[in-house]
């Protein structure tokens, strides 16, 4: 992703993460929510011609380096991108699906196995009651591990795979202010393709995101 930034499409129909995601809540997530942070990140970088050739990374990994005045707008909406663009990619209709042998078997060393992954993503999603997201990252030797983060911090510099985003705009149409029954209801989605090609691109080096 580079400037100037682009709403990417949904991967799949507004409608097609029913019954455990609404339409609503997914349009509403993706074309105000997400369309927001693009917008503002936009307007931040509109007057640093400098500042619009560097990755988004980049920027938010070096906030000294942003100018004061447009360093707040730069760092919520850039989060805000960032974040988002990995939630939204990390989904897919609910269906059969496993992690391929490489992810799996990094998971089960990780976590001992799918079953615990999935009890430790739900615990760490719910043992905070501020919104954020959970992220699953991999370090360069292919280990994993689970991170909440408050608000909209990014885990740079740490190497995301997944993240889940925990605001109540992400659910709320479709779970109210119930945040376990939308963990529930989203850890089904789990893209596993997406997630394993991300895994498979850490270990051999390269950066996974934001080219999942």
């Amino acid at each position: 992703m580079t400037y100037p930034y682009a709403l990417p499409r949904l991967p799949y129909a507004p409608a097609a993460l029913e019954p455990n995601l609404n339409r609503a809540t997914i349009m509403t997530h993706h074309d105000r929510i997400f369309a927001g942070h693009i917008d503002g990140l936009n307007r931040a970088l509109q007057p640093y011609p400098a500042l619009q050739r560097r990755p988004l990374s980049r920027l938010l990994l070096h906030p000294d380096c942003l100018p004061a005045p447009a360093r707040p707008d730069i760092l919520h909406h850039g989060s805000g991108v960032y974040s988002h663009a990995l939630y939204f990619s990390s989904l897919a209709p609910a269906r059969t699906g496993n992690p391929d042998t490489a992810l799996a078997e990094a998971l089960r060393c990780s976590f001992g196995s799918m079953e615990d992954f999935l009890r430790a993503l739900r615990q760490a999603s719910l043992q905070d009651t501020q919104e954020g997201c959970t992220w699953l990252l991999c370090d360069r030797c292919g280990r994993l591990r689970l991170l909440f983060t408050p608000g909209l911090q990014t885990a740079l510099p740490l190497v995301p795979i997944l993240c889940l985003d925990l605001h109540r705009h992400a659910y709320q149409l479709t779970c109210g202010d119930d945040r376990e029954a939308y963990v529930n209801a989203a850890l089904p989605l789990l893209n596993w393709e997406i997630l394993s090609l991300r895994y498979a691109t850490v270990s051999a080096g390269q950066p996974p995101f934001p080219n999942p």
